[in-house]
Parts: structure tokens; C-alpha cells; sequence
């Protein structure tokens, strides 16, 4: 077993019998830089003592905890000691969820062993220690209204991204996180999904948690969704920003398929991504849709630079042009995505990407255009014209019979937008 250098001594509270056999402990926690542990008896005892004094780390038995002792480890001992280790001899799955609830992010089963109590404490020390990890960036796909492809939109970005940046690792993330359909898309089979993940979130390392994720197109990681039901409960907001950070720390580029409802787990997720793609189409009910999440986010401070508007599925027949619905959001279209139906539909039916399976189509083009301006720039680029967009002309006429003027007035009805 090595050892890791580490910059100061720390100290450690141990409660009870938690660390048997205290030889074991000792010898590791020395290894890894703690100074000889303290000891108290309870959970209530730890409690007490670190209201008034610092521990870096606390060691405590779990096995026969209840909800008294749970809630202590809750709402005191966790804000007061940076890190636990729970232990206990029999490590039920309704056990470990109890006790990650509580916030213990790590358990080690009793008689302690060595090495696996030094993988523990190791994870522990490097989140002790900064500047170890760095900031991925994370870029969400969403749309408010559903049927507009964001899934689609989600797992070619991810294969563009993952082209255009070989060297790096990229994630792909379902984050629908029960019945998604990125692994449908994909058609992955996958022996793990987002629902085991979140019961390891606070334990979890580089290597374990690429052991959790599933290899998809261009060397990407997926972590597809879940088919219990029971996780959606299990993934509320803090849980999902524990996932969010860990994928961060471990990937520098991180897609995240959203789910259309804005629920706090959908709220964390777009707070935290360093990019959004907003995905509409040139209807309608697709751009009024489109107005209201814009005006969500301007209410939820969202900088104008952090989210990119992409229009998906367009194509020459619609009666609305890009410049249309630059008029209505009041803000420029970052990108056009062309409507390949058939592409997209026999890519799904193979399950891949249309940039594998049609690679030199003016859809995987776009990808890769959305991919630059979003992986490579620190704000989103325009990409797409504004001119004469999905082959309309912006003279006397629509094309369809009704003057420019009445279809603007008609749009901004429809819209509401109160412009003269």
C-alpha cells in the first residue's frame, strides 16, 4: 500500500466500535497523514463534541443507527466534519441509502480491511485537497415543449463534440432520469444506469465512475436513464448537483439531455450548465413555447451569452423563416439543424448518431457547426443566416398569398409581443 503526500496532519473522531480492528485503522489513517484518532462512544456524544471542536474526519458505526441517530449525523455531525466513513457489518442497499441520505458518503464494511478502508480515506483526502480536479464544461439540452428532438439534439452534439476533441473525454447524461431515450437512440444495453450512481454519488472516484457508465459512439461515456420508478424520488435536487459536480470534476465536457418539466432537479441542472441549447422549431406552438423559457430565464438571471437558441427540423416549407423567429424571441438563432427525417429515422433504427451514419449530410454538418461554437468558444457564436433562411423571400410577399406586413402583424398577435 503507498502512500500520499499530503500537506498537514489532520485530525479524526472515532465513535464507538466503528474502526474495528483498531490496528487496521491506525496503521492507514497514519499512512495517509491523520493524527492519532480521538474517541467518543455515541453518535449523540460525537454530536456534542463537534459543536465546539473541528475534526476533518469522522469514523462512525451505522449498522444499528436509527432515526434519531441518522438525524444527528443529518443536521449536525455533517456540518460540522468535512467528511464521514460509515461502517457496519452488514451492508444492505436499504442501509447504504439510509446512510447516504444522511450524508455519509462513504461506507467500508466491518472487520475493516486494509486496503478497502485506504481506497476510502484516499477518495476522502484528494477531495481535502484542492486544485486536484478540473472544471468541465457542461452543456444542456433542453426545450419546454416535447417532440422537438433535444434528444436527438443531445446525442449528436455529444458524438460532434467527442470527434472534434478526441483527446478529451466527453459524457453523454440522460438526465430524463427515468424512461429516457438516449439509450434508445443508442440502442445500449447497459448493465448500469443513472439510478446506481446516484446510490454511490459521494463516494465515487474517476475510475468508478467511468465503471458505472456505458461506452457509446466516438469514445464517449454514456449514463443512461433508469427504468425504476423508484429513482425519480431518489434524484431530487442535491442529488443531482452531486452527480452534475462529480461528472464536471471528471470530464471536460459533460451533454446533458433534460427533461421538459422545470422541476428543481431540471432548474439545478440548467443553473449549473455552462451553456444551454434551447431547442424550437419554426411553428407556432414550438416558438411560443421557445418565448416563454426565455423569459423564465431572463427571470432566473441566465445570461443572454449562456444560452444558444437552435432551431431543429427546419426546412423550406415552413411558413415561418429564421429571421422570423429571431423577430419573436427577440434574439438571434445560434443554429439551424435541417430536417433529414429519413436520416434521423434509419440512424435511430441502426442505433446511432446521423453523424455516423450519414457523416457528410447537411444535419451532421450542423452538429458539427454546434459543436464548435458551444466546445470550442467560451459564448456562443452565431452560425446560422439570418437572410433568406428556409428558401423564403423577404420582398412584397410571403410566398404564400398574404403581404410581409399582414403576416408580421399576425405573428406578433399570435406572440404577443407589442411591437409596432
Amino acid at each position: 500500500m503507498t502512500t500520499t503526500p499530503v500537506p498537514e496532519a489532520r485530525t479524526v473522531l472515532i465513535v464507538g466500535d466503528a474502526d474495528e480492528p483498531r490496528e487496521t485503522t491506525s496503521r492507514v489513517l497514519a499512512d495517509r497523514g491523520f493524527l492519532e484518532p480521538e474517541r467518543v462512544e455515541t453518535i449523540a456524544a460525537a454530536a456534542t463534541r463537534l459543536r465546539g471542536e473541528a475534526f476533518d474526519l469522522v469514523v462512525l458505526p451505522i449498522g444499528g443507527a436509527g432515526p434519531q441517530e441518522l438525524s444527528l449525523i443529518e443536521h449536525d455531525i455533517r456540518r460540522a466534519a468535512p467528511f464521514i466513513i460509515g461502517t457496519a457489518k452488514d451492508a444492505t442497499q436499504a442501509l447504504i441509502l439510509s446512510a447516504l441520505r444522511a450524508g455519509i458518503p462513504e461506507f467500508v464494511a466491518t472487520p475493516l480491511n486494509a486496503e478497502e478502508l485506504d481506497v476510502a480515506i484516499r477518495r476522502l483526502v484528494q477531495r481535502m485537497e484542492p486544485g486536484l480536479m478540473t472544471r468541465g464544461k457542461i452543456i444542456a439540452v433542453y426545450s419546454a415543449k416535447g417532440g422537438l428532438g433535444t434528444t436527438s439534439v443531445a446525442v449528436n452534439l455529444a458524438t460532434a463534440i467527442a470527434r472534434e476533441h478526441p483527446s478529451d473525454r466527453v459524457a453523454l447524461v440522460d438526465f430524463v432520469v427515468v424512461g429516457g431515450d438516449v439509450r434508445v437512440v443508442l440502442d445500449l444495453k447497459p448493465a448500469y444506469d443513472i439510478g446506481d450512481l446516484v446510490m454511490k454519488v459521494d463516494r465515487i472516484d474517476g475510475p468508478l465512475l467511468s465503471s458505472l457508465m456505458t461506452p457509446g459512439p466516438a469514445g464517449m461515456l454514456v449514463l443512461p436513464s433508469s427504468d425504476r420508478p423508484e429513482v425519480q424520488d431518489l434524484i431530487e435536487a442535491n442529488a443531482a448537483s452531486a452527480i452534475l459536480s462529480q461528472l464536471r470534476a471528471h470530464f471536460p465536457y459533460v451533454v446533458l439531455d433534460l427533461e421538459h418539466y422545470l422541476g428543481e432537479r431540471t432548474i439545478g441542472a440548467l443553473d449549473a450548465a455552462d451553456h444551454i441549447v434551447l431547442v424550437t422549431q419554426l411553428s407556432v406552438p414550438a416558438l411560443r413555447s421557445t418565448q416563454r423559457t426565455l423569459n423564465l430565464f431572463n427571470r432566473l438571471g441566465y445570461a443572454p451569452a449562456k444560452v444558444a437558441v437552435v432551431v431543429n427540423r427546419s426546412n423550406a416549407e415552413s411558413p415561418l423563416t429564421i429571421s422570423d423567429a429571431e423577430t419573436v424571441l427577440g434574439r438571434p438563432i445560434t443554429a439551424k439543424l435541417p430536417n433529414d427525417f429519413t436520416a434521423c429515422a434509419d440512424a435511430t433504427t441502426k442505433g446511432v448518431p446521423v453523424l455516423e451514419y450519414e457523416p457528410g449530410s447537411a444535419l451532421s454538418n450542423g452538429f458539427r457547426h454546434l459543436a464548435s461554437a458551444l466546445a470550442g468558444a467560451s459564448e456562443p457564436t452565431v452560425t446560422s443566416p439570418t437572410g433568406n433562411s428556409n428558401g423564403h423571400g423577404h420582398g412584397n410577399g410571403t410566398g404564400n398569398g398574404t403581404s410581409h406586413s399582414e403576416s408580421d402583424v399576425r405573428k406578433r398577435r399570435l406572440f404577443r409581443l407589442g411591437r409596432s
